[in-house]
């Protein structure tokens, strides 16, 4: 029995003869295939490298891109900082500025004080913090960049026009001012014939008495014939008889007695300007239109035939037409009616917006040295204030002294006689009493 299971166990244990396989040989590739092979495995290793460079490029130019960008932003974040700075200083100024010229109604002002400081404070916030979207910065930037501008040219046309107007006012004294605004006042225009400065002395050509009620908005034009027979009076003593023009020799304060003595009057302010004035005014505001009643060659400019009806005007030509009065049968008459036309179409289109827009700091500089007044620069800007606030739409009524002819020694050229228009006492006290129905506001 146990040699039987020392049998089993020894065959059991018995370790067999196995047959082991032998290794097949490594299969060996055409030497085509092998370089095949080998060049796709090249070919790929170069596009990983190729792929792997390209993206660190990509990423490397995307990270200049940017750099480039917020440097950029940087920059134009600097300049709208600045700009905030520039637009606030020019807000300020023009604040003041309009505030000292005092020509807008103090509601108006205030009104619009109060918006353009709103609109700037938000416009400061755009300009001048960082973390405000981009968008924004650049409608802000914009629309700062239109305000300084307006507000640079409004505070131009302001200090302009206050130089000008302390210039052609300065040293010259007045006793009969009265509120412009609400009481009513004559205004004496003398037209010198000299074509120089306005210091230029010579004879009074055109002599205009402009009645003006601010209250009922009445403005009466009444022309005196240069011809026409006056007083000479200084210091309350009558010196004899002359023609009005010869007063312009004397000086305008001569001039303004006779016309007060003549109408009875008190003429409260004056506007001296000569031929050099009107050529040079109607210049800047690009011509005139004028109606005239009648188609002539005027004697000064040959070369020139106005028509019956509408006829633009440059300076030359206005002051020529103005002037004229050989070519008409009713002499001194027809030219105060031409003047008087010439005077409106002057007054119409200098208050224009499209003139006072474009042509404003040129009529100013134009008539620098050529006009002298005796009303205030503040009297002028409260008219313009009255104007801007109740927005008259002014009646202008036109009137002019008649007479006849004589012949009479005068003042100026003693026993020698000249020409003088007599007055006519009918005209004078239809004068008289047009002008008083426009001082007292009759309607």
């Amino acid at each position: 029995m146990s040699d039987r299971r020392i049998k089993d166990l020894d065959e059991l244990l018995q370790v067999p003869d196995f047959q082991y396989a032998e290794k097949e040989p490594p299969v060996e590739l055409p030497d085509s295939r092998l370089d095949e092979s080998l060049n796709k495995s090249k070919q790929s290793r170069q596009e990983k490298k190729q792929k792997k460079q390209s993206q660190q490029k990509k990423k490397s130019g995307s990270s200049a891109s940017e750099k480039k960008e917020r440097r950029r932003n940087s920059k134009f974040y600097k300049f709208t900082r600045i700009l905030s700075y520039i637009y606030l200083a020019m807000f300020v100024i023009f604040a003041i500025v309009m505030k000292v010229m005092d020509v807008l109604p103090t509601g108006t002002y205030v009104a619009i004080m109060i918006v353009l400081a709103l609109l700037s404070a938000v416009l400061f916030i755009q300009l001048f913090f960082k973390k405000i979207k981009l968008w924004a910065k650049i409608v802000a930037t914009f629309l700062s960049i239109v305000l300084i501008f307006v507000y640079g040219i409004g505070s131009a046309y302001a200090l302009g026009t206050l130089a000008f107007l302390d210039t052609i006012g300065s040293g010259v004294k007045n006793e009969n001012r009265v509120n412009v605004r609400t009481e009513p006042f004559n205004i004496l225009i003398s037209g010198i014939d000299q074509e120089g400065e306005i210091s230029t002395p010579g004879l009074s050509d055109v002599n205009m008495l402009v009645t003006v009620n601010p209250k009922t908005g009445k403005i009466l034009l009444t022309s005196v014939p240069r011809d026409y027979q006056i007083r000479i009076i200084e210091d309350d003593h009558v010196y004899g008889y002359d023609k009005l023009t010869h007063t312009g020799s004397y000086g305008i304060d001569t001039t303004i007695a006779a016309v007060e003595d003549l109408l009875d009057v008190q003429v409260n302010y004056y506007v001296k300007v000569n031929f050099a004035t009107v050529v040079k005014f109607v210049d800047a505001i690009g011509g005139v239109d004028v109606y005239s009643d009648y188609e002539f060659v005027p004697v000064k400019m040959p070369s020139w035939t106005v028509q019956q009806g509408m006829n633009h005007m440059n300076g030359s030509q206005a002051l020529c037409f103005a002037r004229e009065r050989k070519a008409f049968n009713e002499g001194d008459v027809q030219r105060i009616k031409n003047q008087q036309a010439v005077f409106e179409a002057m007054f119409k289109k200098a208050l224009s917006s499209k003139v006072l827009m474009l042509s404003y700091m040129n009529i100013l500089d134009e008539l620098t040295g050529y006009v002298e007044m005796n009303m205030s620069s503040g009297e002028i800007r409260s008219l313009v204030k009255m104007q801007i606030a109740k927005n008259i739409k002014w009646d202008i009524q036109k009137n002019n002294l008649t007479g006849h002819d004589r012949y009479m020694g005068t003042v100026s050229t003693g026993s020698t006689e000249v020409y003088v228009m007599g007055q006519d006492e009918d005209s004078v006290n239809d004068a008289k009493a047009k002008i008083q129905a426009v001082l007292s506001g009759e309607k």
